[in-house]
């Protein structure tokens, strides 16, 4: 009986031995061919993507694929993916890969300060110089100050508008100063007002000079532009935009 058993324990033995030797062997040849496929771990999207979609997290699958088989310039960190925008001209099917080309930051999409604009809006661009612009930062509420001559060539300055969130700053070339590829320096800064504040906005450019300043409250994000009313210098031009002819 004592016999039997001992073979038995062998043969189990033996059998453990080859199935730990088999195991092995199947882990090492896995390990090889990963390590001869260099495989990575990349993102897909799930589903159809419309253009100026924000990708979230329900917008990946991951997958594993050997290096080889991936092609240049796409992302592979989800990091890079998530919070990026699809192109506003471009849709990304399901199943593809993320192009670098296909995402753009939220602040770098052409449309980006129309996105930011409330009912009764609209986005008005002022010139604006260096030292000027580096003080005025994408978010702030900003005053916008008007000098002009009047007609017997008295100097009149005030303030037309109050609290106008800035919601752009781009650079010569019309990029964006967030982009990777602008120069950084400000130039034009686009501002949310009131569309009934436009024309005389227009006709203050049109006579005198128009000045941005950092509002007392510049990050008070309750606020919106509004007209001041009382002010010398939008009554001047509300009187001279009047007395105008009618086109």
């Amino acid at each position: 009986m004592l016999n039997g058993k001992k073979v038995v324990l062998k043969v189990l033995f033996c059998m453990i031995a080859a199935g730990g030797i088999l195991l092995g062997n199947v882990i090492l040849f896995q390990n090889t061919v990963e390590r001869k496929l260099d495989l990575v771990s990349t993102y897909i999207a799930s589903e159809d993507i419309a253009p100026r979609t924000e990708i979230r997290e329900k917008h990946l699958i991951e997958v594993t694929v050997s290096r080889a088989y991936l092609p240049a310039h796409i992302y592979i960190r989800k990091e890079d993916i998530i919070g990026k925008y699809t192109d506003i001209q471009g849709k990304i099917p399901a199943g593809s890969v993320f192009y670098e080309g296909m995402l753009v930051r939220e602040q770098d999409m052409p449309d980006h300060p129309a996105a930011l604009l409330k009912e009764g809006q609209v986005s008005y661009a002022v010139q604006t110089d260096i030292a000027q612009g580096g003080s005025i930062a994408e978010g702030e509420r900003i005053d916008v100050h008007v000098s002009l001559e009047r007609r017997d060539n008295s100097p009149l300055t005030g303030c037309l508008i109050e609290n106008a969130r800035v919601i752009g700053l781009k650079d010569h070339q019309g990029l964006s100063i967030n982009n990777e590829d602008s120069s950084g320096v400000p130039y034009l800064a686009e501002i949310a007002v009131s569309a009934e504040d436009v024309d005389l906005l227009a006709l203050a450019e049109s006579v005198g000079e128009i000045r941005l300043f950092a509002s007392s409250r510049a990050y008070d994000t309750q606020l919106e532009a509004s007209r001041k009313n009382e002010d010398v210098i939008t009554q001047y031009l509300v009187n001279m935009k009047n007395s105008m002819p009618a086109s």
